[in-house]
């Protein structure tokens, strides 16, 4: 079987008000309000604040709604429904690097912006943003291709989401997804994909270590109000173990980092001294006075934590990957 060694080089237009990119754009904020909800939600159902839930997820849909409708507009009027990318398809793999000059612009002014106003949202949109100017899948990699000959697209997909998403136009879409076709079948592309999909959809075990670092986290929250320990450590610890997840494995030395400053912490105030109210004058340590529910408390925090570090051990040792670095894998970054 013959491949070109030339590679196959083409401008195109990605349609922003497609299906196709109105449900990776609804899914994003819809994702986005999840995730605000659930933190949010975590830290007022630790701390019983209950009557704030019912606000907080109309505050979070109302701002998802108003960022989703931006977008939308955005794509009307600044980017005119079109976006303007690069394909370059070789022996190697298939890289798609966007050319569009407003979308370069956006991405750098966002990070000028995020600096100079001290935004961390909006410096980390404008990086997200450059660090997805140029992507690609290697045929090393493991996906399979989905090919729609009457929109003239192809997906390149792994076990759970589009890893590229390839616009030909109507006079090279033939072409390309022959090569595609070769290019795969020749280094066994789909075939790797369909031996780890064989292991299932790797989704469900994403869904449930973050529901593990939920339910783990919750009873740090608690604790931290008691000993009257910053808030902004259990927080800190929920949204990296998160990202330990989803991102990125090394995150989990930061959440180890923030569990062992929360621990640190807590057993410096048991010796704290204090006032007795009962016996003026007198003095007594913090842990001198513990009772039940403290201990309760420290049972099912120390619980949480021995998951978290399990996770965070997990995660360090490679014994799981991260999503997006799990993705890097099957599109064969190695």
């Amino acid at each position: 079987m013959s491949t070109k060694t030339t590679p196959l080089v083409w401008d195109t237009d990605l349609p922003l008000f497609s299906r196709q990119m109105l449900t990776q754009w609804t899914l994003a904020m819809l994702a986005t309000a999840l995730v605000m909800a659930l933190i949010l939600g975590t830290v007022f159902a630790a701390q019983e604040e209950w009557d704030a839930l019912l606000p907080m997820a109309t505050l979070i849909g109302a701002v998802t709604g108003g960022l989703w409708l931006l977008g939308m507009v955005i794509m009307a009027v600044l980017f005119r429904g079109r976006y303007r990318v690069r394909y370059t398809l070789s022996n190697q793999g298939l890289r798609c690097d966007t050319v569009d000059a407003v979308a370069k612009k956006a991405n750098r002014l966002a990070i000028g912006l995020g600096v100079v106003m001290g935004k961390g949202q909006l410096l980390g949109a404008g990086l997200i943003g450059v660090s997805r100017e140029s992507e690609e899948v290697n045929w090393s990699g493991a996906f399979q291709a989905r090919f729609d000959p009457v929109r003239h697209t192809v997906l390149m997909r792994n076990g759970w989401r589009t890893l590229l998403w390839v616009q030909c136009t109507p006079e090279n879409y033939a072409e390309v997804a022959e090569q595609v076709s070769q290019h795969m079948t020749r280094r066994e592309t789909a075939k790797r994909f369909a031996s780890r999909l064989a292991k299932g959809s790797p989704l469900p075990a994403y869904l449930g270590r973050s529901l593990l670092v939920f339910l783990a986290c919750a009873p740090l929250f608690p604790l931290a109000e008691e000993y009257e320990v910053t808030l902004f450590l259990p927080i800190f610890t929920l949204c990296f173990a998160l990202a330990m997840v989803w991102l990125i494995n090394l995150f989990g030395w930061v959440v180890l980092g923030g569990l062992g400053l929360q621990i640190a912490l807590t057993i410096l105030a048991q010796f704290e001294e204090r006032h007795s109210f009962f016996q003026p004058g007198e003095v007594y340590r913090a842990y001198e006075v513990l009772g039940g529910d403290d201990f309760s408390l420290f049972l099912v925090a120390g619980i949480g934590a021995a998951v978290l570090i399990w996770l965070s051990h997990g995660a360090l040792r490679g014994r799981w990957l991260a999503a997006l670095i799990a993705d890097k894998t099957d599109m064969g970054d190695a």
